[in-house]
């Protein structure tokens, strides 16, 4: 046991309000600095310069705390929303990636009952996996992402929605299913090549035994020459094998 005189309780009273206070200032700076950094990442992602944003997601990349930022997650999904308007050619791989890791950061703060949100994100870049968890928000988005796009993402799309629906099947509502499946069917048969090999091999990854009738229809009548020893013929023959052994292997 030890004792202090009155002039050491004293001292021993200043030191601690001392280092609480210092503490305390310490705290107010780093939530000064935390709040002068959100507003200037905000300035930042709303800016006219693309370069401007794309610095705004850097830093997001090496500071992912701020994406808890409900107003930062907001600028977010509103820049994506924004860039999905953006018409750019495919051979701009810089400005592709910028967008693959937009799309990537909104995935990590969309509000997934929010289906205006959810749509935001379908509409971007593919994040096949992420949408597939989601499929009860996803697949009508995905549906009305089909009837707009162009040509060259329709296969890409329709491939997408046999995925989420192969995932969250149990999720989707029969309307919005038959809705699918009709869409696959279509697709089978679609006027550009692209849009017809894509849904084949979607169907070949995740399709299920109904849909094996249809490939085998297009495995046994269709015309299209085969380039570099592949065909749809082909590609239909090895999705109606991939589907079965993944039924063979479910049984």
């Amino acid at each position: 046991m030890f004792f202090l005189f009155r002039g050491e309780w004293w001292s021993l009273a200043i030191i601690i309000l001392a280092v609480y206070s210092a503490a305390v200032d310490a705290s107010a700076q780093q939530i000064s600095a935390s709040s002068s950094n959100a507003a200037e990442l905000l300035r930042q992602l709303s800016s006219e310069e693309p370069v401007v944003r794309n610095g705004a997601l850097e830093q997001l990349r090496s500071n992912p705390d701020a994406l808890r930022d409900p107003k930062i997650k907001t600028a977010l999904i509103k820049l994506l929303d924004q860039e999905n308007h953006v018409k750019f050619s495919m051979d701009d791989e810089g400005y592709a990636e910028y967008v693959a890791w937009l799309a990537a950061a909104a995935a990590k703060v969309i509000d997934w009952s929010d289906q205006r949100q959810e749509c935001i994100l379908t509409d971007g870049v593919y994040l096949q996996d992420e949408l597939a968890d989601h499929a009860k928000a996803s697949v009508p988005c995905l549906l009305r992402r089909f009837e707009s796009a162009p040509h060259f993402m329709r296969g890409r799309v329709a491939a997408m929605m046999v995925q989420a629906l192969a995932k969250g099947r149990n999720e989707v509502d029969p309307a919005t299913r038959e809705a699918v499946e009709q869409t696959t069917l279509n697709a089978l048969h679609d006027s550009d090549e692209g849009v017809r090999i894509d849904i084949v091999k979607g169907l070949g990854e995740f399709g299920t035994e109904d849909m094996v009738p249809a490939l085998r229809v297009l495995a046994k009548t269709d015309s299209t020459p085969a380039v570099y020893g592949y065909s749809r013929r082909k590609w239909a023959a090895e999705a109606i094998a991939q589907i079965q052994k993944r039924a063979h292997a479910h049984n």
